[in-house]
């Protein structure tokens, strides 16, 4: 039994892992390639993302394409805006520069990145124009790059950070300091609704995730949200929860359960909040 506790344990902390989302700093390592489409056949990609606005270097490597000759490394970097967003997708633009076997490329491109609230992972595909220069004159080509990025978030770039609170039985009044947007015209209280229902969604959306990754362990598997309370400081919430988690091991028949506490962090996003990290109690 323990160690089955110890798996579902790890299973679903993995699938409340701590991400960066629109009104955070991140900063994202990932790797790319262009699928054998064009140049690098694969890179390594740095950048930091906040708001809406993203910027990233890269180094990568790229094949010839021609018999008899080595490929060459290749450098750069690039620039991108968030266009639009909804539920896990977000589609953005892009444009870069980079330097290939001593040639100078700049390139337009549209990218699509797919995450999971509170998975630290995403996938990305970003397809565009590039524009080679050489020696005999410009060369204009197709842009290719399929990738996945690990994401780990810097904190709220819009207000103070709330400190952490204790994972309680519910009896801890909610705590509040700052105000939404006058814009917003919320109350109070409607603000921390907000929060508790922007943590709820994320978690479940996270626990849901996690539990198809475990199919060929367990099945008939459960889960229960429960926000015990919520603190909101400026730009920034908290918000204290347990998680009720009861499965079927498919080789054994056996049930197992717990019960595990965790804090989902949030950062406002105009009138409303996103979810940017989980931490377990």
């Amino acid at each position: 039994m323990p160690t089955l506790r110890r798996l579902l344990t790890s299973v679903f902390s993995l699938g409340l892992a701590a991400t960066g989302l629109a009104g955070a700093a991140e900063l994202k390592l990932g790797l790319n390639t262009s699928a054998g489409l064009g140049c690098p056949v694969v890179a390594g990609r740095l950048g930091i993302q906040a708001d809406r606005f993203g910027v990233y270097g890269q180094v990568g490597y790229c094949s010839s394409n021609v018999q008899g000759q080595s490929g060459s490394a290749t450098f750069g970097g690039g620039v991108s805006f968030d266009v639009f967003t909804t539920s896990n997708v977000t589609t953005y633009a892009l444009v870069g520069g980079d330097v290939q076997d001593g040639n100078a490329v700049l390139h337009g491109d549209l990218g699509l990145r797919y995450g999971v609230a509170l998975f630290p992972v995403e996938g990305y595909l970003e397809a565009g124009v590039q524009r080679t220069t050489t020696a005999l004159g410009p060369v204009l080509g197709p842009r290719i790059a399929l990738g996945v990025t690990y994401r780990m978030n810097l904190g709220d770039v819009q207000g103070s950070v709330p400190a952490p609170l204790t994972l309680d039985d519910g009896t801890t009044p909610d705590t509040y300091s700052g105000a939404a947007p006058a814009e917003c015209k919320l109350t109070q209280e409607q603000d921390i609704a907000s929060a508790r229902a922007t943590a709820s969604g994320a978690a479940n959306e996270g626990l849901s995730a996690a539990a198809n990754s475990v199919r060929a362990a367990y099945s008939d598997i459960s889960y229960t949200v429960t926000i015990t309370n919520v603190s909101i400081n400026g730009n920034s919430a908290r918000v204290a929860g347990q998680v009720k988690v009861s499965a079927t091991q498919r080789s054994t028949g056996e049930r197992v359960s717990g019960t595990y506490g965790g804090t989902v962090s949030l950062v406002r996003d105009g009138c409303g909040w996103r979810a940017t990290g989980y931490t377990r109690s």
